[in-house]
């Protein structure tokens, strides 16, 4: 114990006669322990700990493959009668229920309704997931019945915001579109409920706000839903019965399906009822993660590259350090001193970095788990759940025993092949140099062919980005502020809806500043919605198209900045009759070769007159085609919510606040979600781009700099260990130049090495990611060359200062040095 005290304070002062390079290494090991750290814990909560329900890994989303729609959905939400089929017929499971996700305005009768995410659901949810209310009780089966749902259990965290925490909140009730509801239940501190785009088929769905009061669903399978119709409206959970596999589950409903198809009226199937149905069973966790799990492996590779390339270049500065004292370790050596208390000792300074570094890479992952957390909200689901648990703290442990091994065990060892009277004789100098030059060069490769590989990966998301935020998405959103308003209630008929929103548009265009202003009955960017058979009036031998239907206002087009090119807009005029303006998408799907302004087709049962055709725009996602799009005028059937979209000419930033003023002077007791710039819309609909893409930017850098460092560290010692042999040379008339090539040439071969194996490697990678990139190919030459150039231009600019170090050299003095 006093040899190995001694030895660290030993090793403590050594690292005090070097803080430049005591700095560099604690922060290396800091930084590359914290991300890496920090970003496991987002893997652990996200994608490795269950799910907080009990025995969660029997929780199941149960989805129907519908014939006749798979090629737009290869699976979709259940239609109700096919559950109640399902719940009373299949022998796979202990439970099933419906429910379906939304959002409403609540408050107490006295403020302004604040939006919450709203589930309704069938009396057995909570059953289902094995979750049981903290305070009062679940729901009973008679309040499923219509005339007794006005009954809620709420969220912990309404229970403190709005109730204040109130214990005689039992009994008490919270107004919901203007209609009480009766509080039976506060559900547990640490519930979670998916949010709706997480339970989703479509990768493009509306994200609503947390779900923070759940209502009865009621739901009469044998009324008001068709056979073959009603999808997407409803999700489906299980539980499976112990034992029970996914497979065994699936071909038991697959046989209730058949079973369905067989009973749905010809009329309504399309062609053989075998195989018009099928079910697709996932587990829950996959249901929520599953999109999201590629990018989180993604990241955490990144990360681990990066402190693999911190742990090579650390290793490279220890190996300089260990061969600059040989000749100390020789003398020791000759003085008694045994194999192992050398080890030992060049030991101590690992393990003081270790510690130091260590300690503070935790307490970095502490703060980027926070960061990381508000962030990625977003982009990733399940945040809440993510912590720096004894898991996490254990691998912190892990990596930072690993990450000393790599970078301080393997040099130390060299201790143990030195020969004290060569090393005292300096006989074992230069071959020792040699062996040891040889190493650092190849390690500098090393640390190249990752940082390559990182950079062009880096540049390949980051180009894919760039093309989804810059591309012509056919709708302009410069100087354009949206207002979600929800209109929920018996008070808003559809008359009465109407009235609201012609009383809105009217109050908005009189905002001093405002160009136009109009209504949508879904929001840009959020998904396919709304969906239904368009086709040609009285002419059934014609094509037929599923469309996404919206509902708009005058002035919807010249807001958006969308160009009608055939034809007109809905205007005012368009009162009182059934008019539409169509897609160009749609025109070729139903009407090729044909001009469909003046035609029909048949909607609701009335023949719709189509008046103009719009140009095709990425109306539902970005990173799709334009899809089929039908716009009929709001009055038609206003919409309960309403999207106002208002277009000013001074900033937008600047509207919000009229905006919603102008709202609620109209009517102070509707739900505005929010108020927010078409701008921010588009920039949240590609969060998970952002996200990925910062990151690997940020490691990227981070990599480039770490190389940039092994280079200038490996010449710079490279010009100290050869000062005589520069100093022979130039004395026989050497040049300048010849010493920069002589400099350069004992690095240029790892760099263009660990290049092109970089680069091949990233071909690969690229490959692989080709799903989650963007009009971007994995052999793209605009990003390769480019990370080649700056990585040229970063090494020259490294090499600088050791290469003119090396010819300025004087060669007196070069040959007096020892």
């Amino acid at each position: 114990m006093q040899s190995m005290l001694q030895d660290l304070r030993y090793g403590l002062r050594q690292l005090r006669k070097s803080p430049g390079f005591t700095l560099t290494a604690v922060l290396t090991l800091a930084l590359g322990i914290g991300a890496t750290t920090a970003l496991f814990s987002v893997v652990d909560g996200v994608l490795l700990k269950p799910l907080a329900y009990r025995d969660s890994g029997h929780l199941v989303v149960v989805w129907e493959r519908v014939r006749y729609i798979e090629k737009l959905f290869p699976y979709v939400g259940a239609n109700a009668r096919h559950a109640d089929i399902w719940r009373r017929q299949s022998t796979a499971f202990t439970d099933l229920t419906l429910f379906q996700q939304g959002s409403t305005g609540v408050s107490l009768g006295v403020d302004h309704p604040r939006l919450v995410g709203r589930i309704t659901a069938q009396p057995n949810l909570l059953d289902v997931l094995g979750v049981q209310p903290t305070l009062g009780r679940n729901f009973l089966p008679e309040e499923a019945v219509e005339g007794h749902e006005q009954v809620a259990i709420i969220s912990w965290h309404l229970w403190q915001t709005l109730f204040n925490g109130d214990n005689g909140i039992i009994g008490k009730s919270v107004q919901m579109a203007g209609t009480p509801f009766q509080i039976v239940g506060v559900l547990p501190q640490n519930f979670y409920f998916p949010k709706s785009n997480e339970l989703s088929p479509s990768p493009v769905a509306r994200q609503l706000p947390d779900s923070e009061i759940v209502t009865p669903l009621v739901i009469d399978p044998t009324k008001n839903y068709g056979w073959n119709s009603d999808y997407g409206n409803y999700v489906a959970f299980g539980r499976l019965k112990p034992g029970i596999s996914l497979a065994q589950a699936t071909e038991n409903l697959n046989i209730i399906a058949d079973d369905i198809a067989r009973q749905i009226p010809p009329n309504q199937i399309d062609g053989n009822p075998r195989g018009a149905l099928a079910t697709y069973i996932q587990p829950l966790k996959e249901a929520i993660v599953g999109p999201t799990a590629a990018r989180l492996w993604l990241l955490l590779a990144a990360v681990c590259s990066v402190l693999l390339i911190a742990c090579v270049n650390l290793a490279n500065a220890q190996l300089a350090r260990f061969v600059h004292r040989d000749r100390e370790v020789a003398l020791r050596s000759a003085l008694g001193a045994s194999s192992a208390r050398l080890l030992q000792s060049a030991l101590a300074e690992v393990c003081l970095l270790s510690i130091v570094g260590g300690t503070l890479g935790v307490g970095l992952a502490f703060a980027a788990v926070h960061w990381f957390s508000s962030f990625a909200q977003t982009a990733i689901p399940r945040m809440n759940s993510i912590s720096i648990n004894f898991v996490v703290l254990a691998l912190s442990v892990l990596l930072t025993v690993g990450a000393s091994f790599i970078f301080g065990v393997l040099p130390a060892l060299r201790v143990l092949h030195i020969k004290p009277q060569q090393a005292l004789q300096g006989l074992g100098r230069a071959s020792g140099s040699r062996r040891s030059n040889l190493l650092r060069r190849w390690l500098v490769g090393a640390q190249v062919f990752f940082c390559t590989t990182l950079l062009v990966v880096s540049g390949l998301f980051a180009k894919s980005l760039i093309r989804l935020s810059t591309f012509d998405k056919g709708f302009s959103t410069d100087h354009v502020v949206a207002a979600d308003v929800v209109l929920q209630g018996k008070a808003f008929t559809e008359k009465a809806r109407a009235t609201f929103d012609d009383g809105v548009l009217e109050k908005l265009r009189a905002i001093p500043g405002v160009q136009s202003a109009s209504i949508v009955s879904a929001m840009l960017l959020e998904g396919e919605t709304w969906l239904d058979g368009i086709s040609p009036t009285g002419q059934p031998d014609q094509r037929s198209a599923i469309a996404n239907y919206r509902f708009i206002g005058p002035d919807y087009f010249a807001t958006l900045q969308e160009r009608v090119i055939e034809g007109r807009a809905l205007n005012d005029h368009d009162r009182g009759t059934k008019n539409a303006v169509i897609s160009e998408t749609t025109a070729r799907a139903v009407w090729p070769n044909q001009d469909p302004v003046g035609r029909q087709f048949t909607h609701n049962g009335q023949a719709t007159t189509i008046v103009g055709i719009v140009a095709d725009a990425h109306n539902n996602s970005l990173r799709s085609a334009p899809v089929n799009m039908v716009y009929l005028p709001y009055w038609d059937d206003p919409p309960r919510s309403a999207y106002f979209l208002v277009r000013g000419s001074q900033d937008p930033s600047l509207l919000i606040g009229a905006v919603r003023t102008a709202i609620w002077n109209y009517n102070p007791d509707v739900t505005i979600a929010r108020v927010h710039t078409l701008d921010s819309q588009v920039s949240d609909s590609l969060a998970p781009e952002h996200l990925q893409t910062t990151i690997f930017v940020a490691f990227g850098a981070a990599a480039l700099l770490l190389a940039l460092l092994g280079i200038y560290g490996t010449l710079s010692y490279s010009v100290e260990a050869r000062t005589q042999e520069v100093g022979i040379r130039m004395a026989l008339g050497a040049t300048r130049q010849s010493v920069y090539r002589l400099m350069l040439g004992t690095i240029v071969a790892p760099v263009l090495t660990g290049l092109a194996l970089g680069w091949i490697a990233s071909l690969s990678i690229g490959k692989s990611l080709a799903a989650l990139l963007y009009g971007t190919s994995p052999s793209d030459i605009s990003v390769v060359l480019p990370v080649i150039g700056i990585f040229a231009v970063a090494a020259g600019a490294a090499t600088f200062l050791p290469c003119k170090r090396a010819a300025a050299i004087e060669p007196m003095e070069a040959l007096r040095t020892d």
